[in-house]
C-alpha cells in the first residue's frame, strides 16, 4: 500500500508541476474542434473536458484575473451582455446568457495564464495550423472527388465539421488564421527542414482559401500579411512567392478544370443592403443600449428576398445587439490586446498581433458575436479572443519577468 501511495504521490507531484503544460494541451485540443469537432453541440459539450484541468491549475487562473486588468474589462463586457438579455424581446438564442458568460471568462482567463509562457502559446498556434494543412488536404480529397464538383465551382468546406461540410466563409476564415501563422513559422524557424515543412503548411492553406472563394478571410489574410512584413522586412519576399504560387496554381487549375473562380466579381453579396436594413432601423434607447444579447439577430426572407441568420459583421452586431456602450467596450478590450500584442512584435514576437489583425479584419465583413461560445457562425471566438488572449498573456508574463529581475538581488 506505501508503495503505491508513493506511485501516486510521484505521479501527482509530477503532474503538479507541469500543470501549465496539461492546461494548454487541453486548451490546444479543445480549440482543435473548430476544425474537427463534428459540430457545434459537440464542441460545446467538450468543454467539460477541459474544466479539471482548469481546476488543476486554479492559483494560476485566480493570479492573472487578480493582476491582469484586461481581464476586468472583459468581466464588464460579458456583465453588460448578460445585463442586456433582460431587454431583449424575447431572448431567444444563448448568446450572452450567464452560463456563456462564464465560460468564456474562464476560457480567458485560462488562455492568457496560458499565454504566459512563449512556447505554450506558439505550441498551440503551431499544432493547430499543421492540424489545418492536414483538414484541408482531406477536405480537397473529398469535396472535389465527388464528380458533380469542379475546382472553382462549388466553394471549398471543411468536410470534417457538420454533414455537408463547414460553410465555405467558416471554412476560409479558419485558412486564413492558419496561413498567418504558417507564414510566421515558415520565417522564424532556422532548420531548412523546418522551413521546408511550414512551407507546405502555407500552401495548402492559402490555396484552400483560394478554393473557399471566401473574400473577408482574404481580407484578413492580407492585413495579417501586412503586419508580419513590415517586421521581418526582405524575407517576406521570398515566403510571397509561395503565397503567388499557391495563389497562381489554383487559378491555373481551376482554367485548366474549366472553373469559373468568380471569388471576386460576387459583388457585394447583398452586404451594403444587410447592413443598411439594420442600420436604418436602429434609433433612440435601442441605438444607445441595443436590443439585448439573446434577442434575434436575423432578417426575414420578405424584406430582402432571402433570409440572412445574422448581420455579417461583429462590429454591427456587438451594436445592434449591446448598443453604442456594448460596441465602445468591445472596441475598447480589442485596442488594449492590439496594443498588447504590437507591443510584443516589437519586441521580435508578432505572430500575436498578425493573428489578431488578422481575426479583425476577417470579423469587419463576417460573423456575429465574438464573446460567446454559441454564435451562429462559431468562429469569432477563434479569430479574436483566442490570439487576443495570449498575445495579453504574453505582455503579462514579459512584465512579470521584468518585476522578477529588479526586485531581485
Amino acid at each position: 500500500m506505501n508503495r503505491w501511495q508513493g506511485k501516486a504521490g510521484e505521479a501527482l507531484n509530477c503532474c503538479w508541476k507541469a500543470r501549465d503544460v496539461l492546461l494548454a494541451g487541453a486548451l490546444g485540443l479543445w480549440v482543435a474542434g473548430f476544425w474537427v469537432a463534428e459540430d457545434g453541440w459537440h464542441h460545446q459539450r467538450l468543454l467539460w473536458l477541459v474544466f479539471p484541468f482548469v481546476l488543476f491549475s486554479a492559483d494560476r487562473i485566480v493570479g492573472v484575473v487578480s493582476a491582469v486588468r484586461w481581464l476586468w474589462l472583459v468581466a464588464l463586457l460579458l456583465g453588460w451582455q448578460s445585463l442586456s438579455r433582460c431587454w431583449a424581446d424575447p431572448p431567444v438564442v444563448p448568446q450572452g446568457g450567464i452560463s456563456d458568460s462564464i465560460f468564456v471568462f474562464v476560457l480567458a482567463a485560462a488562455l492568457v495564464a496560458t499565454g504566459r509562457k512563449k512556447e505554450l502559446g506558439e505550441w498551440i498556434v503551431g499544432g493547430l495550423a499543421m492540424l489545418g494543412a492536414a483538414v484541408i488536404v482531406y477536405s480537397l480529397v473529398k469535396f472535389y472527388g465527388d464528380p458533380t464538383r469542379a475546382l472553382g465551382g462549388p466553394r471549398l468546406r471543411n468536410m470534417l465539421v457538420y454533414e455537408d461540410g463547414l460553410n465555405a466563409v467558416l471554412t476560409g476564415m479558419l485558412c486564413a488564421a492558419g496561413a498567418v501563422a504558417g507564414t510566421w513559422f515558415s520565417l522564424s524557424v532556422e532548420k531548412k527542414a523546418h522551413q521546408r515543412l511550414w512551407l507546405m503548411v502555407l500552401v495548402t492553406l492559402v490555396f484552400g482559401l483560394m478554393a473557399s472563394q471566401s473574400r473577408g478571410p482574404m481580407l484578413g489574410l492580407m492585413a495579417g500579411l501586412a503586419v508580419i512584413c513590415f517586421f521581418h522586412g526582405r524575407p517576406c519576399i521570398r515566403v510571397g512567392f509561395w503565397i503567388g504560387g499557391a495563389v497562381g496554381l489554383y487559378f491555373l487549375l481551376t482554367w485548366w478544370i474549366g472553373g469559373s473562380a468568380d471569388s471576386v466579381a460576387r459583388g457585394s453579396t447583398g452586404r451594403i443592403a444587410i447592413y443598411q436594413w439594420f442600420l436604418e432601423r436602429m434609433s433612440g434607447t435601442e441605438l444607445i443600449f441595443g436590443r439585448g444579447f439573446g434577442a434575434d439577430g436575423s432578417i426575414p426572407e420578405n424584406e430582402l428576398g432571402w433570409f440572412v441568420h445574422h448581420p455579417h459583421s461583429s462590429y454591427l452586431t456587438q451594436l445592434i445587439l449591446g448598443g453604442a456602450l456594448g460596441l465602445a467596450l468591445l472596441l475598447a478590450i480589442l485596442g488594449w490586446s492590439w496594443r498588447d500584442a504590437w507591443r510584443q512584435a516589437k519586441q521580435g514576437e508578432c505572430l500575436w498581433v498578425a493573428l489578431l489583425s488578422c481575426g479583425m479584419g476577417t470579423l469587419m465583413v463576417d460573423g456575429a458575436e465574438i464573446f460567446t461560445i454559441h454564435s451562429v457562425p462559431r468562429l469569432e471566438w477563434f479569430m479574436v479572443v483566442f490570439p487576443a488572449t495570449l498575445a495579453v498573456g504574453r505582455a503579462y508574463g514579459q512584465r512579470t519577468t521584468a518585476r522578477t529581475q529588479v526586485e531581485s538581488p
